[in-house]
């Protein structure tokens, strides 16, 4: 690859390139390099890519506590923090697989609890399918066949740029008219809809009581009253025949935007009206988000300790517990006394809490004050080789390293204070699986 980008004269740009700044991890960006080794996205990316993967490759310093510090002494100030803790969390976990490897690994050798930066959208999902089930389907099946979008959210721009160009309305499908796609749009606001969908106005915070209404609709029951988080009856009753008469029906969510103390009620709603759809026409769940690789940290969680996000590692056997070992919950109940947070790509804004703070952070990442130590860190994607996993949750994409490196990688600092830090007093047969 360095070859590829090498030499006196302007390489080619690179195509194919895979996104890793939101979970569509779209793979069909085209980027390009100057002499400098500035990376500029010219065909395929959202806003956000253009400007995420235009942030130079600066040399960084460390910092301890604010002053300007070399590697070597961040490293030893962070094992002299958290060789003392008694309470230690790994938090923010916004990296590359190799990166939430390693950063497990510490929490595991600390006995701390670990959560990531979006957990709290993440088990929303977790919580309803552990209700409810669910059927879904990948982003390819949808984009190839899909004919009807019924869609409840509106920040889509922000969580899931790219949803209509690339799913909705692709530029080309397999098995169904390309751009032909018509849906709903269900959520707060007024403003114009895309091509082929109606907006209907109403507060999220009613979407469970919407889905269930329309769950009645598509079996032929009329729920009582005239209007459903207000939406007329009728206008319900018209989306519940379009999902009836579509060949391939879709119900799409963003769990961000959901009402923050019920979102998994709601989703158990959606995973319910898709299943009703099913009994007669065919129908898939679309959830969206998951900012910073949050399904991909679980994943690695999952089956490197059997257990997902939101458990304690290293103190005998994992032990889960999504209440109790909430990151946010503990650092505003001062539950924590040593914190490492990680954020190596974007999503994971570091909290704003006095605990004494380890902060791997890409540059640029902005900073409420001035942590115990600072260490910036590679961009996955940018800088080195790793792999996310894409919102589908059924593909892990590699991603390329474009650019010369001026920064280690999260895996490499995490890996270096780990080897400060003293061994485990417990036996390994807690995690029997190797890390990746």
């Amino acid at each position: 690859m360095d070859d590829e980008l090498g030499g006196s004269d302007l390489p080619p740009p690179l195509s194919d390139v895979v996104c890793p700044f939101c979970a569509m991890a779209c793979d069909d960006l085209v980027v390009a390099r100057d002499q400098a080794g500035q990376l500029r996205v010219t065909a395929n990316g959202c806003a956000r890519a253009r400007t995420l993967f235009a942030l130079p490759a600066l040399p960084a310093h460390c910092f301890i506590r604010g002053r300007a510090a070399s590697l070597d002494d961040a490293l030893d100030a962070a094992a002299a923090l958290l060789r003392n803790a008694g309470s230690p969390a790994v938090g923010g976990l916004a990296a590359d697989t190799e990166g939430v490897s390693a950063a497990l690994a510490l929490a595991e050798r600390l006995g701390a609890v670990v959560d990531h930066a979006a957990s709290d959208s993440l088990f929303h999902g977790l919580r309803a399918l552990q209700v409810t089930g669910a059927m879904t389907a990948t982003f390819g099946e949808l984009r190839n066949r899909a004919d009807l979008f019924v869609l409840f959210g509106t920040e889509f721009d922000r969580h899931a740029p790219r949803l209509f160009d690339r799913i909705v309305h692709p530029p080309t499908a397999l098995f169904r008219a390309a751009g032909a796609a018509s849906g709903f749009l269900i959520g707060p606001g007024d403003g114009a809809a895309p091509e082929g969908f109606e907006r209907l106005t109403a507060e999220l915070i009613h979407a469970p009581a919407i889905a269930a209404a329309l769950s009645q609709l598509v079996v032929g029951e009329n729920p009582r009253g005239d209007r459903v988080g207000g939406i007329a009856m009728e206008d319900l009753a018209r989306v519940a025949t379009a999902l009836r008469e579509a060949r391939f029906g879709v119900v799409g969510w963003i769990a961000a935007t959901l009402d923050p103390a019920a979102g998994d009620v709601a989703i158990e709603a959606f995973n319910r009206l898709v299943v009703t759809a099913n009994a007669s026409t065919r129908c898939a769940g679309l959830p969206l988000g998951g900012k910073g690789n949050a399904l991909g940290a679980n994943y690695v969680c999952a089956w490197q300790y059997g257990m997902p996000l939101r458990s304690r590692l290293g103190a005998g056997p994992p032990e889960h517990d999504p209440l109790r070992y909430r990151l946010k919950s503990l650092l505003a109940e001062g539950g924590i006394d040593a914190l490492v947070w990680l954020s190596a790509l974007n999503g994971a804004e570091v909290p704003d809490t006095r605990t004494p703070m380890v902060v791997l952070a890409r540059p640029g990442q902005p900073l409420p004050y001035d942590p115990e130590v600072l260490i910036p860190v590679a961009i996955p994607g940018l800088d080195h080789a790793g792999s996310i996993h894409r919102g589908d949750g059924v593909a892990a994409l590699p991603l390329r390293r474009l650019r010369t490196a001026t920064l280690p990688t999260a895996a490499a600092v995490l890996n270096a204070l780990l080897d400060r830090l003293p061994a485990s007093p417990h036996p390994a047969l807690f995690r029997e699986t190797a890390h990746v």
